[in-house]
Parts: C-alpha cells; structure tokens; sequence
C-alpha cells in the first residue's frame, strides 16, 4: 500500500510547518505511477528529494541548488544560481523537459518570477505542474533579507493575480502566452498547471459572446 505525502513528508518542513499536504495531493497524486523527469530548485541537503522518491517511485529526479552539487540513481544535482538569468537558460540546456518543476529555492519574489518565466515556458512539459513555495517573502517588507537578499519591491502573489486575464484570454483578448491552465492559491504557495496540447488547441475556437464584451484588446 502507497504511503500518502502527509505520512512520507512528516519529518519536512513542507509537511510540519507548511501543511503542504493538504494541496499538492491535489495535483500531483495522479502522477503517482507515472514515469517523468522532475525539478526541484534549492535541494539543500536533500530531505524533500527523499520525499520526491518515494511519492514518485518511477520519476528522475533532478535538483537546482546555490550550494551544493550531487548525484544519486535516483537524483543528479547541479550547483546553478536562481538568481542569474544565464543560469537559468543553462538549467533549460541541461535537464530534458519535466513533468513537475518545484521552487524552494532562494523565496525572492524577483528570483521566483524570473525563475518561472524560464521553465514554465522553456522546460516544463504540456499538462505540467509548477509549485512556488514560500511566497511568504511577497509579505515581508521590502528591505527585509532572506539568505543575504534583500526582498525588494517585487510580489509574485500580485504577479500571479495579474495572469487571471491571461488564463481567460478568450473573454478578455489577452493573447496567453505562457500556456498557463489554472493558478491555484495554498497557504504559503501557489500551484500553476500548463495547458495540455489538447486545450491548446482547442484555444483557438472563436469566443462566441465577443460581440458583448466591453474590453479594450489588450
């Protein structure tokens, strides 16, 4: 019998202190027997890879971390830098397309916008899944540090707030871009999903009530 992601992340923040175990089941129990590369940035020393193991027992697992770089059979480790947008097109030339990407990496809001940006649209598969974590910092005031950053004046809860337009781009005209299906507001994080190849298709049906819309093309 599987374990549930409550039981095998028990001894994880994303479990003790998070409660992420009352969302991510929601997205990514379905993923549970699948076979798919995976992503996630800022592995530090490890604990939550263990977890991603035994949720995802036929997944690769690939790490994103500042610190440190390490390999296992089941996990391959690279040291690259959120922060630097060459290193996140070096990540997209690295790792092959992934099913799930998670960021736990840094928590500066302008390091998770630009860090979604790259690989939502450049290395995360059609149907995938993105999970932001610790959005927490868009709260804090702007010249407080976190890992010797300064948050600074960008939001990603505004950020993502601002795509709701974009996900219903045929009502509103906004040209979605980025592929984005849902967002999804947690407790101290925010799943995104990317439209499958299906639903991108079928976009391109005309809106049938566009002659009663009262919106500027944008």
């Amino acid at each position: 019998m599987k374990r549930s992601f409550k039981d095998i992340g028990e001894n994880t923040d994303k479990v003790y202190e998070h409660g992420y175990d009352n969302i991510y089941p929601m997205f990514l129990e379905s993923l549970r027997d699948q076979e798919f590369n995976m992503l996630e940035i800022g592995v530090n020393k490890g604990s939550s890879i263990k977890l991603w193991g035994e949720y995802f027992p036929h997944s690769k697992i690939y790490g994103v971390d500042i610190d440190s770089e390490w390999s296992n059979e089941r996990c391959t480790t690279y040291k690259f830098d959120q922060s630097n947008p060459k290193d996140l097109k070096q990540i997209v030339k690295t790792i092959p397309d992934c099913k799930f990407i998670i960021d736990d990496g840094s928590h500066i809001p302008y390091h998770q916008i630009i860090t979604f940006h790259e690989l939502f649209n450049n290395l995360l598969e059609y149907g995938g899944v993105y999970i932001i974590e610790d959005i927490e910092c868009s709260y804090w005031r702007s010249e407080a540090k976190i890992y010797g950053y300064e948050i600074g004046h960008f939001n990603i809860v505004d950020y993502f707030k601002n795509k709701t337009d974009q996900i219903n781009d045929k009502i509103t005209l906004n040209k979605n871009r980025m592929n984005i299906s849902t967002i999804t507001f947690g407790y101290n994080c925010i799943v995104i999903t990317k439209k499958t190849k299906r639903e991108v298709e079928s976009n391109s049906r005309v809106y049938e009530h566009s002659h009663m819309l009262n919106i500027k093309n944008k």
